[in-house]
């Protein structure tokens, strides 16, 4: 069995949540057959790190095209065009699709899309047995974004800017929503990370659902421990670029922090992982260090006592969560920030939604060592049943062996309206 990935992410090196999904799926088809991995990718990216050659594939391609949403005509026509979400850029469609053309090798048995963006970005290019890995349900995400508390606006042009900008994020929901349905209806199987997402995928008209859930390696040496160090060490880890994670890391310092401190005065909060320039006011040593990028974490949840996970919104499951269970690391997080894992509160970990409960759970963790060697332990067994690397390449490789069997694109077969497929 031949499969091809068709990725909206390249892997490496793999420091993001989507990164480490990503490898695990290529790990999962690797134990199905030869396998290619074709990423798109923003042509902003510049971290492209050669092929980790434990992955074993057979090639790898990597194209990169514009995705910033156009500004005046420009999104004057994305407005107009209502089959696809404002921000998804599709000008470079054509020459992504002629790359790909290069680059398919021979005939696939399976093509695996990584993102509905990059499904969009090459018209359903969907000639065999195809899978859509949505990674993430963009219209759930929007949707929790815009019901978060929000400061009152200033004056008549930042209310008029204010209704606007959630008229506009009001419809993007419908677009994304639309979008992944066309795509879901046009795919063998849809996959997403947990029956919460399965359950909002198909309130959201999209069929043929099966749940792989996101992983984490198994590690050699836990790094977690059941004393809490002097001064006491509380890390919240991420794309901090990614807005969910910036919204949360923001929450964290200025509204939960300081209730912390009232109890704790010496607590320390150290958040890690690519920046951007407007959450550099939230450095301030040696209470708070604004780390950034860092070459390994291993350094960083050494040094933790407790991983926070303070977001507000999103979609699919948290990483952060699965490598601090992995590593026997305590965890404090919002109900959504958990959400999706099947981890329960007060038995995997502790779940708080304001800032003075996030706050209170925290002390908890922190104070009680009891509590957190149990709580780390119950955690550590919920990763290693489901959540393991390998356990979770075994789930990729059963779904992806059962749908390349069950679905033949027969010998008269071609590729979808507006697609083209060299090589299937």
């Amino acid at each position: 069995m031949k499969s091809v990935v068709i990725a909206g992410e390249y892997p490496w090196p793999v420091n993001s949540g989507s990164r480490m999904r990503l490898e695990t799926i290529l790990g999962g088809l690797r134990r199905c057959g030869p396998t290619d991995l074709f990423s798109i990718v923003p042509g902003v990216r510049e971290d492209i790190d050669p092929p980790d050659d434990r992955c074993g594939l057979d090639r790898v391609g990597v194209v990169h095209y514009d995705d910033r949403p156009g500004t005046g005509l420009a999104m004057v026509g994305a407005l107009a065009r209502r089959a696809h979400p404002v921000e998804l850029s599709l000008r470079d469609g054509p020459t992504v699709t002629r790359a790909l053309a290069r680059f398919a090798s021979g005939r696939y048995d399976l093509i695996w899309y990584f993102g509905v963006r990059p499904w969009a970005l090459v018209g359903g290019w969907d000639a065999v047995p195809t899978v859509l890995d949505v990674v993430d349900l963009e219209d759930y995400k929007i949707a929790a974004r815009l019901n978060l508390p929000r400061p009152t606006a200033q004056g008549v042009g930042g209310r008029l800017r204010r209704v606007a900008g959630r008229a506009l994020s009001t419809e993007e929901v419908r677009r994304w929503a639309r979008l992944q349905a066309r795509a879901s209806a046009r795919c063998s199987a849809t996959v997403v990370c947990s029956v919460l997402d399965a359950d909002r995928a198909a309130s959201g008209g999209m069929t043929r659902i099966e749940v792989v859930p996101n992983a984490y390696r198994r590690v050699g040496r836990a790094l977690g421990k059941e004393a809490v160090g002097r001064p006491p060490t509380v890390l919240f880890q991420g794309t901090l670029r990614y807005p969910p994670n910036a919204d949360a890391a923001t929450f964290l310092v200025d509204e939960v922090a300081p209730v912390l401190r009232r109890r704790i005065p010496d607590v320390r909060i150290r958040l890690v992982g690519p920046s951007t320039p407007a959450l550099a006011r939230l450095d301030d040593p040696p209470r708070v260090l604004v780390v950034g990028r860092v070459p390994d974490m291993d350094a960083e949840l050494d040094r933790a006592d407790l991983v926070v996970v303070p977001v507000r919104f999103g979609s699919g499951t948290r990483l952060k969560i699965l490598e601090a269970f992995a590593h026997r690391i305590p965890v404090v997080s919002t109900t959504l920030g958990a959400e999706g894992l099947g981890a329960e509160d007060g038995v995997h970990l502790l779940l708080a939604d304001t800032a003075a409960d996030l706050a209170s759970a925290c002390v908890r963790l922190l104070t009680d060592t009891g509590l957190r060697g149990e709580m780390a332990s119950s955690a550590y067994a919920l990763f290693e049943e489901r959540f393991a690397e390998d356990v979770v390449e075994g789930r990729v490789a059963e779904v992806a062996r059962r749908f390349a069997a069950a679905v033949s694109a027969g010998p008269g077969a071609g590729p979808g309206p507006g697609s083209g497929a060299p090589g299937c």
